[in-house]
């Protein structure tokens, strides 16, 4: 996923200081201070400042139409959401339609001629790859003919089966659900403004700068158009799973939802009794709709006072003994090591987390194991404990499929005494997790009926602890001490 680039000031040295969107912590360049970025799972708000004057959109403007002209310009700043998440989806795969009959295949080739190859065609495969392709527009219609099939073909491809994934069922009483993975990364307008011509941000977001959101800075340059869409209702527009019509189970982890203000200029422009707006994009000085009607100018109504919450940084110290702890910028558990603690980043707390270091066997000290962090989930009433990754890995299956085999085999294992080992951070917070042990439970009631059903029992957790467990290094694998599962190391960075 492409990443924001969020630009501010230290707090410490006013020295400039950029980080990426989504950092829990980050260290100043000038004075080299480390600072907690709070505000974690909130809807924080961000502008963009416009880079072209009222002058230079006016004159794209008036493009093509000299005779035209500007009446007013008016900068306004229009709202939109980004929502970013890593999405796991159960999908209700539809069995392949088995063959109506079987059809004896035909030879081409051979004759007379001793090295001419011999060819078998199944004739229907034929018509499932093109006859017309294969053989000729005239020959494809003597074999449909040949077996009674009319010359257009009228059954037209299923969606489903252009689709990427695992291997269909091939009957109905097979069909069963099947995983699907990706990255969500969306942006959409926060506002109801069909004239304004833009759907999105686009791919701008690749290489966006923003700045944490001033309102009087931006009160001075020009209207904040209002937010029309609140929290809920942009979550549920921003994971609607467009395209997949067989998605029957869901949860996305890892999710930030933002808002960021980006700066249009709306141009009035009139020539003889025609008037008519333009919208000029700030930033990048192209139209983005040439023609839009005056009434656009009314839907663009300010944005009221309020709060509107933004990032926060102060400095990364332990909340019990005010010793500096370590920097990692993706993670969400801070190691103090003074005292020993784990605090884990929840808004603009540090919340101190219960933690363990596994001994399996005698290779948890040596140099060869990593240590790999897993939640470890206790269980409510009616429901079961659950073991589920805390740590990144590229390839999202591979962390259902480790949270599904350990929750099926639990780890035996003893706390380690002593100096703790280096290990490898969290990225996943215990929210997260138990979102992908919700997942994973409702996989394994494999049937897309049962799956469905899984949303009204979901399993609840009372407590969470961190477990690291030692893999053992071979190569550029990580093996799972347990089972012997070989996980590539390099899908961890």
């Amino acid at each position: 996923m492409s990443q924001v680039v969020v630009s501010t000031e230290c707090p410490t040295c006013s020295g400039p200081l950029d980080f990426s969107e989504g950092a829990n912590a980050i260290r100043c360049p000038s004075c080299g201070s480390t600072l907690l970025v709070t505000g974690r799972k909130q809807v924080l708000t961000y502008w963009v400042s416009p880079k072209i004057r009222a002058d230079v959109a006016g004159a794209a403007a008036r493009t093509g139409r000299v005779q035209a002209r500007v009446a007013s310009r008016e900068l306004f700043f229009v709202p939109f959401y980004r929502l970013t998440g890593h999405d796991f989806q159960w999908q209700d795969a539809p069995p392949r339609p088995a063959p109506e009959r079987e059809v004896p295949p035909m030879r081409f080739g051979g004759g007379d001629t001793a090295d001419r190859p011999e060819i078998d065609l199944d004739l229907g495969a034929i018509l499932s790859w093109g006859a017309d392709a294969l053989l000729g527009p005239r020959a494809g219609d003597v074999v449909r003919d040949a077996l009674g099939e009319p010359r257009t073909p009228t059954r037209p491809i299923e969606p489903h089966l252009l689709t990427t994934g695992r291997a269909l069922r091939t009957s109905v009483a097979d069909s069963t659900v099947q995983l699907l993975d990706r990255y969500v990364e969306t942006s959409f307008p926060a506002a109801s403004l069909a004239g304004l011509g833009v759907a999105s941000l686009g791919v701008r977001t690749q290489a966006l700068r923003v700045s944490l959101f001033e309102r009087a800075r931006l009160a001075s340059l020009g209207t904040m158009v209002r937010i029309q869409t609140d929290e809920a209702a942009a979550l549920r527009h921003g994971l609607a799973a467009r395209g997949f019509e067989h998605v029957v189970y869901r949860q996305v982890l890892g999710r930030i939802l933002s808002i960021i203000y980006f700066p249009f200029w709306v141009l009035e422009l009139s020539e003889g009794a025609e008037r008519w707006l333009t919208v000029v994009d700030a930033v990048a000085e192209s139209i983005v709709q040439s023609r839009a009607p005056i009434a656009l100018r009314d839907a663009l109504i300010p944005q009221p006072g309020g709060e509107l919450r933004t990032v926060g940084l102060r400095p990364l110290v332990c909340p019990n003994c005010g010793w500096a702890l370590p920097l990692d910028a993706d993670d969400v558990i801070f190691f103090c090591p003074s005292c020993g603690r784990a605090w884990q980043i929840r808004g603009v707390d540090l919340v101190e987390m219960p933690y363990e270091i596994a001994q399996v066997g005698t290779d948890t000290a040596s140099a060869a194991a990593e240590h790999l962090p897993f939640w470890r989930l206790e269980a409510s009433a009616g429901s079961e404990s659950a073991w589920v990754p805390a740590f990144r890995c590229r390839r999202l299956k591979i962390l259902h499929d480790l949270a599904t085999r350990f929750t099926a085999k639990p780890p035996v294992y003893q706390a380690a005494t002593g100096e703790r080992p280096s290990a490898r951070g969290c990225f996943y917070d215990a929210e997260d997790a138990a979102l992908l042990a919700r997942f994973a439970a409702a996989g394994r009631r494999l049937t897309p009926d049962a799956v469905k059903a899984a949303a009204d029992d979901e399993p609840a957790f009372s407590g969470a602890r961190l477990v690291w467990i030692p893999f053992k290094r071979e190569g550029q694998s990580l093996i799972d001490p347990y089972s012997g599962l070989a996980l590539q190391e390099a899908l961890l960075d």
